[in-house]
C-alpha cells in the first residue's frame, strides 16, 4: 500500500488558521447568540436577568452553540475522521473512571503544592458564583455532563486535536489544544498571576491527558465524560459543602 504523502507547509498553516478560526469563531458566535437570546432567558428565568438561573440557562445556550458549531465545521470540511465516537466499552469505561479520578488528584496535589509555596490557587468566576446558592452547584452537575464536558471537548480535542494531528503529528497537536484550551479559560479565573499559574498548570494536565485518552481510544466520548464528570463532581463537592455535609 502506498504511503501518504508528506503534509506541506501550505497544508500544515491551512490547519492551523482552521484551528484557530473554529476557536474563536464558536467563542465569538457563541457570545452573540448569548447576547442575542438574553431577553428571552430573562423572561424564561424570571425577572433577574443576572440571577443564578438565567447564568445557567446562558451556560447551556453557549455550550449548545459550540456543539453545533463544531458540527458544522466537520460537515463543512467533509471528514469524518476527527471526530469518532463509540459506546464506550468495559475497557473505556475503566479509563473513563481512571482519568476522572487522575484529575480530581492532580488539581488536589497543585494545589497543596501551592500552599507549601504560599501561593493562593485559582478560582473560575462560574465556581464563584454558586457561594451561598447550593441550588447552583447542583444544577452545575448534569449541565457540566451534557454541554460543558461535551462542548469544550468536541471543540478542543475533537476539531482543533484533531485537525492539527492530520498535519503537525498527535503530539504537537495535543500541546497546541492544550495551550490553547488554558488560554481560553485564562479571563475567567480570579486573583493575580499565582493564581494564574494554578489554573494553567491544571489546565495542562487536563488537556494533556484528556488528549492523550481521546487518541488511544479513538472514541470522543472518553474525554467528554471525563472531562464533564471532573466538573461535576467538583460542583458536587462545593453543593455538599454549601448545605454542610463536607
Amino acid at each position: 500500500m502506498a504511503e501518504s504523502a508528506a503534509p506541506t507547509t501550505d497544508t500544515r498553516l491551512q490547519h492551523v488558521g482552521e484551528a484557530v478560526l473554529v476557536l474563536a469563531g464558536s467563542y465569538l458566535i457563541a457570545g452573540i447568540v448569548v447576547a442575542i437570546t438574553d431577553p428571552l432567558t430573562a423572561a424564561v428565568v424570571g425577572s433577574a436577568a443576572d440571577g443564578n438561573m438565567a447564568k445557567i440557562a446562558r451556560t447551556i445556550i453557549q455550550y449548545g452553540t459550540v456543539i453545533g458549531i463544531v458540527a458544522f465545521y466537520l460537515r463543512a470540511i467533509d471528514t469524518d475522521r476527527l471526530v469518532r465516537l463509540a459506546v464506550p466499552s468495559r475497557r473505556t469505561i475503566g479509563l473513563i473512571i481512571g482519568g476522572t479520578v487522575v484529575l480530581l488528584g492532580s488539581q488536589y496535589a497543585i494545589n497543596q503544592l501551592l500552599q507549601l509555596a504560599n501561593v493562593a490557587p485559582g478560582a473560575n468566576q462560574a465556581v464563584l458564583t454558586g457561594v451561598g446558592h447550593p441550588l447552583y452547584y447542583l444544577a452545575m452537575i448534569p449541565v457540566s455532563l451534557l454541554f460543558v464536558g461535551p462542548g469544550e471537548e468536541l471543540l478542543f480535542r475533537g476539531a482543533v486535536q484533531g485537525r492539527l494531528s492530520e498535519s503537525w503529528g498527535q503530539w504537537l497537536a495535543i500541546i497546541a489544544a492544550t495551550v490553547l484550551f488554558g488560554l481560553s479559560h485564562v479571563p475567567a479565573v480570579t486573583g493575580g498571576f499565582g493564581a494564574q499559574l494554578s489554573y494553567a498548570l491544571l489546565a495542562g494536565v487536563l488537556g494533556v491527558l484528556l488528549g492523550y485518552l481521546y487518541i488511544k481510544t479513538d472514541n470522543i466520548v472518553v474525554p467528554a465524560v471525563i472531562h464533564g464528570s471532573y466538573n461535576a463532581t467538583l460542583f458536587a463537592g462545593l453543593y455538599l459543602g454549601e448545605i454542610g455535609l463536607l
